[in-house]
């Protein structure tokens, strides 16, 4: 499984939440919709990763190419910051799957150990790192799979004496929940959160499967044969991991609603923000020695993982900024064991966020890491959909063929696009019951929607600083000697800036008749 290393509390708590919120029913629909919605994400960004393979990702690399710079640069830093704030919403997850909910100095101490395990693993060599990975998501694999298996032998089968589950949560207390207000109405607007709630399993998925696919194409030398090869395989990798991902989330997303009823006051800690795993309630409610107990063990692993490797994609993405100009060049310093400790450092000052658990109740500050993560996480989306867009018509003046073509493309831009809009101007809906324990309307709100400001905030700067205009100005030459822009705005003759991180793109031929684009390490300034 291409996201087995950020496999995490994102599936096993957080669809707790959009389970108490929108009931069983709800969240399998709210995890078949997120799939197809990677599947369209997926498809996206792999056109445009096939066609160029980076090794650093599309965020970093393919938005300096086909969008403006100051998008690309404000892309690139979300991307980094959501991945490292992603520590610290797994941390606290951890926190609450312990049933430690309450501010104190337990808290502090756990959070310290957990912490530094997690920023210490990434210290690591990365040889050992990497093979610490493998073990660590087969370990979460595998307990993904046994939890889904006890779920069915309760569902099924019964344990002892007790009759078998069946889909009695489905009837009693019922399928869907209502949410704000009542009727069907209540219905779709619990159906929304519980879309929005569940959205935090498949954050920046699309973008680690087509990254994981397109490694082996990025770090061969620039053989035409060779690129070529690997890169038409893309297509093959991304279709299967995205079946490999989202049939067990559904799988996962179903057994969870056979394991608790979404009125369980566990799974939202009596109202107070994030709680216990469904799992965890439906094991303890079956009252099977040990097996709740073990489950607890693995689901805390699970969490002190994903966190680790959340860390990892997060320092490695500031590194890799550094190393290609977008970031200060001192994140790209590494030790003898090539790891990246600067970065790694900047990455993890995020953790300090978790800290906020003395004196806040962790299932509180959880809560408000997941709405900042999915937030961005919806941002980034319409990042690639842009990119998309752009790469598109590119190719089209350029009169160049694509190496691959889904046959879901562009519609599934298109809906990518809707989707992750909704989701995004959606946000805001947790903010709707007054008196909420969990905070102010106003804080839930610009929770909700502060990362549009920050995205909005890091163009700006970039504008700023580069003294370009405020419309899309036009790119260096590539496809051709084409300009790469959609626009071309007036410059300040005063400033001619360098980039010796961009390459030059050189169409190449091939004997087929259609044409690729190779990215050669030459210098040159933005005219």
């Amino acid at each position: 499984m291409a996201v087995g290393p950020t496999i995490g509390t994102g599936l096993f708590i957080g669809a707790g939440q959009a389970l108490a919120v929108g009931g069983p029913a709800s969240l399998l629909m709210s995890y078949i919709i997120l799939s197809l919605l990677t599947f369209a994400m997926t498809t996206s960004v792999a056109e445009v990763s096939s066609h160029m393979p980076s090794q650093h990702g599309t965020l970093v690399t393919n938005g300096y190419l086909y969008m403006s710079s100051s998008l690309a640069f404000a892309s690139a830093y979300l991307r980094w910051y959501t991945l490292a704030l992603f520590v610290p919403y797994e941390i606290t997850s951890a926190m609450v799957n312990l049933g430690l909910w309450k501010p104190g100095s337990t808290i502090a101490i756990r959070l310290t150990i957990i912490t530094t395990i997690v920023v210490g693993f990434n210290f690591l060599p990365e040889r050992l790192f990497k093979s610490s990975e493998r073990v660590f998501t087969m370990m979460k694999i595998g307990t993904m799979a046994t939890l889904f298996v006890l779920s069915v032998a309760l569902g099924l089968g019964g344990v002892d004496a007790q009759p078998p589950w069946g889909f009695k949560y489905w009837k009693t207390p019922g399928a869907m929940n209502e949410y704000l207000v009542r009727g069907i109405w209540g219905r779709l607007l619990g159906f929304l959160q519980c879309l929005l709630d569940g959205s935090i399993a498949f954050t920046f998925a699309p973008e680690l499967i087509v990254h994981r696919a397109e490694m082996p194409a990025s770090l061969v030398p620039a053989s035409l044969g060779e690129t070529t090869m690997l890169s038409a395989g893309i297509a093959g990798r991304v279709t299967s991991d995205v079946a490999q991902t989202a049939l067990p989330y559904i799988m996962s997303s179903l057994a969870m609603g056979v394991m608790a009823p979404f009125n369980e006051t566990r799974l939202t800690n009596n109202g107070t923000g994030s709680g216990l795993s469904p799992y965890l309630i439906g094991l303890s409610d079956a009252k099977i020695q040990i097996v709740p107990t073990i489950a607890t063990i693995a689901i805390l692993l699970s969490a002190v993982a994903s966190g680790r490797s959340f860390l990892y994609l997060s320092s490695r993405t500031l590194c890799a900024m550094s190393e290609l100009g977008h970031a200060p060049s001192i994140f790209a310093t590494r030790n003898r064991w090539n790891v990246p400790y600067l970065a790694v450092v900047a990455s993890a000052l995020f953790c300090c966020l978790a800290f906020a658990s003395v004196k806040v109740p962790s299932t509180i500050m959880n809560t408000y890491l997941l709405r900042l993560v999915t937030s961005a996480g919806f941002i980034s989306s319409l990042v690639s959909c842009n990119i998309h867009h752009h790469f598109n018509r590119r190719l089209r003046l350029n009169n160049i063929t694509k190496r691959y073509n889904f046959s879901s493309q562009p519609v599934g831009t298109y809906f990518g696009m809707i989707i992750s809009t909704l989701l995004l101007l959606g946000g805001g809906l947790w903010a709707g019951p007054k008196g909420n324990i969990i905070g102010s309307r106003a804080a839930r709100l610009i929770t909700s929607y502060v990362n549009i400001g920050v995205f909005g905030l890091l163009f700006l700067v970039h504008r700023l600083q580069d003294f370009l205009p405020a419309v899309e100005v036009g790119r260096q030459e590539d496809l051709g000697g084409h300009n790469h822009g959609d626009h071309e705005g007036p410059r300040d003759s005063r400033t001619q800036k360098t980039y010796p991180h961009r390459g030059k793109l050189d169409v190449i031929p091939e004997g087929s008749g259609t044409f690729e684009l190779r990215l050669s390490q030459t210098t040159f300034s933005e005219p």
